[in-house]
């Protein structure tokens, strides 16, 4: 816990993630005494010994030595938060600031999640206004913070896109908690997309009821031991209410379209009351199993992770999970049919064209001299013969 601490402050000194406003050295070193959340009390909500010992895993394939990538991006203090959770739940990934990586964390709203692009899935802090949560596109985990007796705590942001809670001082350390748990069963199961993974987190809180969800807590405050226990079965996304408008590419049948975002940016979502907020959302059911139509033209994170290569073998920093899945979409160096037909009709076509040019011209049929008409009306001379 003290080196991912110690880790997420020397990002701050080093320098600021990309497309984040820096802050000056002075408030980071205010910032910095009150950054990391308490790893005892953490680690009690969390019963991280039992966790990794159920799961197999602390973040690295045990067999390959391959190390789950993991991204954050925001400001610097909520950065070094995010890092630490995600350090405390899953120590052996590879965490670094960045929006790269198989796992990317938002770890607040001075970054729109939707501008996160590729195959990573997106795991972002919820805010921590109290009040109606920024509106966002689905397909992205939202996270709000709970206490250590699982109640949300009042500083939360709540709204019909929030995914999932989890112990936290703030929505920060929340976000970061559970894409450490999210990098433990992507070690498990590699070949799962992105959204199972979800639907196993939120599914596990629990089992064998209706899961029914909340405007504050999502499905409920994650439980770690539950969510990786290879005892537990492949949770359905179907017995999940809402869960299709959340991540419409768990929908059976659906094909996962190019990342595309028409959500405005945080800073002009915020000038938004929550009563429009609430409006552009998806509708959610909290009672039933319901499904709503995804909105038009929205990002959704949690399609399909990459099998290949996904993460980093040597516990380097995160490279972009969605590179091997890029890699193979061009249909891995396969003949297209169609283009072979179109090139055959190109060179049948052209042949045929130089074969009409090369063939002599047919001698033009010209009619014998006797067989010309007699001119009628005056000869060219003027001259007519006399009448006998």
């Amino acid at each position: 816990m003290a080196a991912g601490c110690a880790a997420g402050l020397a990002w701050l000194a080093v320098g600021v993630p990309v497309g984040v406003a820096a802050a000056s050295p002075a408030a980071a070193a205010v910032r910095a005494a009150d950054t990391c959340p308490d790893a005892q009390e953490a680690s009690q909500a969390l019963d991280t010994k039992n966790t990794w010992s159920t799961a197999g895993t602390k973040g690295r394939d045990p067999k390959t030595g391959a190390a789950v990538t993991i991204g954050v991006v925001g400001a610097p203090d909520r950065v070094a938060e995010a890092v630490c959770a995600a350090q405390l739940l899953a120590p052996d990934a590879a965490v670094a600031p960045g929006a790269t990586g198989l796992i990317v964390i938002v770890a607040d709203t001075s970054v729109d999640p939707a501008t996160i692009g590729g195959g990573s899935l997106v795991v972002a802090a919820a805010g921590d206004t109290g009040g109606q949560m920024l509106n966002r596109p689905p397909g992205i985990v939202n996270v709000t913070a709970a206490d250590l007796s699982g109640a949300v705590r009042p500083t939360s942001s709540y709204g019909p896109l929030v995914t999932l809670a989890a112990y936290g001082n703030d929505t920060s350390t929340a976000a970061g908690y559970v894409a450490g748990l999210a990098a433990l069963l992507r070690v498990q199961h590699p070949d799962w997309p992105a959204w199972q993974v979800v639907a196993q987190m939120a599914g596990s809180i629990h089992p064998g009821s209706s899961h029914q969800r909340s405007d504050q807590a999502g499905y409920g405050r994650i439980k770690p031991v539950q969510a990786v226990d290879p005892g537990l079965p492949k949770i359905p996304p179907s017995t999940l209410p809402g869960f299709y408008a959340l991540f419409p590419a768990s929908v059976p049948g659906a094909v996962p379209s190019p990342v595309v975002s028409s959500t405005p940016s945080a800073s002009a979502s915020a000038s938004q009351s929550p009563s429009q907020s609430a409006t552009q959302s998806p509708s959610l059911s909290t009672s039933s199993a319901s499904v709503s139509t995804p909105v038009a033209q929205t990002t959704d994170t949690a399609q399909q992770w990459p099998t290949a290569d996904p993460v980093t073998a040597n516990g380097g920093g995160p490279s972009n999970g969605a590179n091997p899945a890029a890699g193979k979409s061009g249909g891995g160096g396969g003949v297209n049919p169609v283009l072979v037909i179109g090139l055959l009709l190109l060179l049948g076509g052209g042949g045929y064209v130089a074969w009409q040019r090369r063939r002599p011209a047919p001698a033009a049929t010209v009619n014998p001299e006797a067989e010309w008409e007699a001119p009628s009306g005056p000869r060219h001379s003027g001259y007519s013969p006399p009448e006998e």
